[in-house]
C-alpha cells in the first residue's frame, strides 16, 4: 500500500533494531557457554570470565536499549501510518456519492474508521519488526548449533516438524473465523449505536436492553463467534507453544551421549545445549501475534475494498462558471441502478437565478431534497445536465463544487464542540465579530450569549443541548459565515418559532441579494415573497411562477396554500 511504501525507510530501521535487540539478547548465553566450559577445566583466573561476563551485561543492556528504541520507532511509525490512512480514507469518502456511503450504517463506517484501523498499529508496532526479529534469529542460532555439530543440530530440529503441524492445523479455517466474528463485532457496534440513538423512543415503551431482540442477537452472535474462534484454535495454539520448546528432550540426551563417547568436547556439549534451549524462545514470542497477522489481512481487505469504491466523476480543472445561476435540463435521477430503477425526477428543467430567491415546494417524496443534493453534489444526474453559470457540474471538481454551494439540510447537524468551533467549520480563519455578525442575521446571536459560556458552550452530540429551532438558525449563520454565491435551504427554517420566522426571513433576503439562494419548504408562508416557486409533484415540474400567479392557476399549490393556511388558523385558536 502507497501509505506504508511512504514510511518503508523506518519499517526497515525499526526491523533492524529489533534483530540487534534479540540478538543482544543471545548473547548471554553464549557468554555462559564460555563460562561453565571455564568452570569445568576448573580455570579460576578473574580474567577467563571478565569478557563473559562484560559480554552478558552487554548482551542484557543491548537487548532492553535496542527493544526500547525498536518499540519507540515502531509505534511512533504505526500511528503516523494510522493518521495518513485515516485522511486518505476521509480524503476518499469526501469523492464518494451518498449512494456508496449510505450502502453502510453510521455505526460500521465508525467501527471502521475508528476500531478497524486502529488494528494496523499492532502489525506495524509489534509484528513487523518484532516477528521479522523473532523468526531470523532463531535460524541463526540453529546454524551456529550446526557449525558445532551436525548431529546436535539435528536433534535440535525434531520438535519442528511437530510443531509446525500443529501451527498449520492452528491456521486450518483461522482467517474464515477472524472475519465472521469482525462481521459480527461491526453488527453489534452498528445496533449498539442505533440502540443508543434510539434510547429515548426504547424507554418511552419501556423496552430494556435484554427486551430489545435486535440488540440482543447481535450481543450474543459477537459471542458466539469470538467463542468458536478462540475454541477451535487452543488445542492446536498450546500444543505448538509447548511441542516447539521442548527441544531439550532430544538435545540434551543426544549431547550426553556424544559426550561420552568423546566425539564433543564439554565447550561444545554446553555450548549447543544452551543455544539449543535459546533458539526457540523467540519463536514462541512471535507465535502470540499468529492472530494479529491473520486479522491483518481481513483489515487490508476492507480497506482496500473501500478505496476501490466507484467515486463520483467529475472534472479535475477549475471551471470558469461566469455566473452562478443554476440551470436542470432534462435532468433525470434514480438512487438506485438496473432494470429495477425508478426515476426519483424525470426530464426536469428549470432555471434559478442570480440575486433571485427560488422556492421549491412539493408533497412529501416528491424529490425536492434530491434537486438540492444534486447541486451539492451528493450524487450525478442519471440523465441530463445540471448547469452552475456555463459550466456542467461534472465539469467542476468537487472541492470547487463545494466552495460554490453551501447546503443547509433539514437535519442541521452540529459537532460536539464549542459553538464558536462549528460556525468555523464553514470558515477556519473567521473572527469572533465575523461571527458575531453572521449569527446576529440568523437571529441566534441573543439565545447563545444567554448561554452559561456564551459562543464557548459546548453543544451536545449533534447539538442535542439546544433546542430544533437553536441549531436550524447556528446553521444558518454557519452558512451566511461561508459567504458561497449557491445556497440551498432545505427545510431550514422548519423548526423556527413564530417570533424568529420574521427575522430569518429578513437574513434570507439579504442572503438573496448577492447570491442564488434555492428554497425548499413546506411553510408556504415562508416562501411567499419568492420570486419564483417551482410546485413539483412526483419528480416532475406541474408549475411555476409568483405566489400569486400559483394561486390564480388552482392545482397542486392552491391545495397546498389552503391546508397550510388551516392549520396556522387552528394553531392560532389553541394560543
Amino acid at each position: 500500500m502507497n501509505v506504508i511504501k511512504r514510511h518503508f525507510g523506518q519499517i526497515l530501521t525499526a526491523v533492524l533494531l529489533a534483530m540487534i535487540g534479540v540478538g543482544c539478547g543471545v548473547l548471554p548465553y553464549f557468554a555462559m557457554a564460555r563460562i561453565v566450559t571455564q568452570l569445568a577445566a576448573a580455570n579460576t583466573t578473574l580474567a577467563a570470565y571478565r569478557g563473559p561476563i562484560g559480554m552478558i551485561l552487554l548482551g542484557l543492556l543491548g537487548s532492553v536499549v535496542f527493544h526500547e528504541l525498536s518499540t519507540i520507532l515502531s509505534h511512533n511509525l504505526a500511528f503516523r501510518v494510522i493518521e495518513d490512512m485515516r485522511k486518505t480514507l476521509a480524503a476518499k469518502l469526501s469523492r464518494l456519492s451518498m449512494g456508496e456511503i449510505e450502502k453502510k450504517s453510521s455505526g460500521e463506517w465508525t467501527q471502521f474508521m475508528v476500531e478497524t484501523l486502529d488494528k494496523l498499529e499492532r502489525p506495524i508496532a509489534h509484528v513487523i519488526p518484532e516477528v521479522i526479529a523473532n523468526v531470523l534469529i532463531p535460524i541463526v542460532l540453529v546454524v551456529v548449533i550446526f557449525v558445532q555439530d551436525w548431529r546436535i543440530g539435528l536433534a535440535n530440529l525434531v520438535t519442528l516438524p511437530l510443531g509446525m503441524l500443529f501451527s498449520v492445523l492452528m491456521m486450518g479455517g483461522y482467517e474464515e473465523r477472524s472475519r465472521n466474528y469482525q462481521r459480527a463485532a461491526k453488527e453489534m457496534n452498528t445496533t449498539v449505536v442505533e440502540y443508543i440513538r434510539g434510547i429515548q423512543v426504547i424507554k418511552a415503551f419501556n423496552k430494556s436492553a435484554s427486551s430489545y431482540g435486535k440488540f440482543v442477537a447481535a450481543v450474543n452472535k459477537n459471542r458466539d463467534s469470538m467463542l468458536d474462534w478462540y475454541l477451535s484454535v487452543c488445542f492446536y495454539m498450546t500444543a505448538a507453544m509447548e511441542v516447539l520448546p521442548s527441544t531439550l528432550l532430544f538435545v540434551l540426551p543426544t549431547s550426553l551421549f556424544l559426550y561420552m563417547k568423546g566425539s564433543v568436547d564439554v565447550g561444545t556439549l554446553i555450548s549447543c545445549v544452551l543455544l539449543a534451549y535459546a533458539s526457540y524462545k523467540p519463536l514462541i514470542k512471535a507465535m502470540n501475534h499468529m492472530d494479529t497477522m491473520a486479522n491483518i489481512r481481513v483489515v487490508l481487505e476492507e480497506i482496500r475494498n473501500v478505496m476501490q469504491l466507484p467515486e463520483l466523476e467529475r472534472g479535475e480543472k477549475a471551471q470558469d462558471i461566469g455566473s452562478t445561476d443554476v440551470a436542470f435540463e432534462n435532468v433525470s435521477f434514480s438512487y438506485r441502478r438496473g432494470e429495477d430503477a425508478k426515476n426519483v425526477l424525470e426530464n426536469l428543467s428549470f432555471r434559478a437565478k442570480e440575486g433571485e430567491l427560488t422556492a421549491i415546494v412539493g408533497y412529501s417524496g416528491g424529490g425536492k431534497s434530491t434537486i438540492a443534493k444534486l447541486i451539492a453534489g451528493y450524487w450525478n444526474p442519471t440523465a441530463g445536465k445540471i448547469m452552475i453559470g456555463n459550466a456542467n457540474i461534472l465539469d467542476i471538481p468537487l472541492d470547487q463544487n463545494m466552495e460554490l454551494v453551501t447546503y443547509v439540510s433539514q437535519e442541521n447537524y452540529l459537532f460536539r464542540k464549542s459553538i464558536l468551533e462549528n460556525m468555523r467549520l464553514a470558515k477556519t480563519d473567521a473572527t469572533l465579530e465575523e461571527i458575531e455578525r453572521a449569527c446576529r442575521e440568523a437571529s441566534c446571536h441573543d439565545f447563545i450569549m444567554s448561554l452559561p459560556q456564551g459562543y464557548d458552550t459546548v453543544v451536545g452530540e449533534s447539538g442535542s443541548s439546544l433546542s430544533g429551532g437553536e441549531r436550524q438558525r447556528i446553521t444558518i449563520a454557519r452558512a451566511l459565515l461561508k459567504g458561497s454565491p449557491i445556497v440551498l435551504l432545505d427545510e431550514a427554517t422548519a423548526y423556527s418559532d413564530p417570533d424568529n420566522e420574521a427575522e430569518i426571513q429578513k437574513s434570507i433576503s439579504a442572503l438573496v441579494r448577492s447570491r442564488t439562494v434555492i428554497m425548499i419548504a413546506h411553510r408556504l408562508s415562508t416562501i411567499m415573497h419568492a420570486d419564483k416557486i417551482i410546485v413539483l409533484d412526483r419528480g416532475k415540474i406541474e408549475a411555476e411562477g409568483t405566489h400569486q400567479d400559483l394561486l390564480q392557476r388552482g392545482g397542486t399549490y392552491a391545495k397546498l396554500w389552503k391546508s397550510h393556511m388551516g392549520a396556522c388558523n387552528r394553531a392560532a385558536e389553541v394560543k
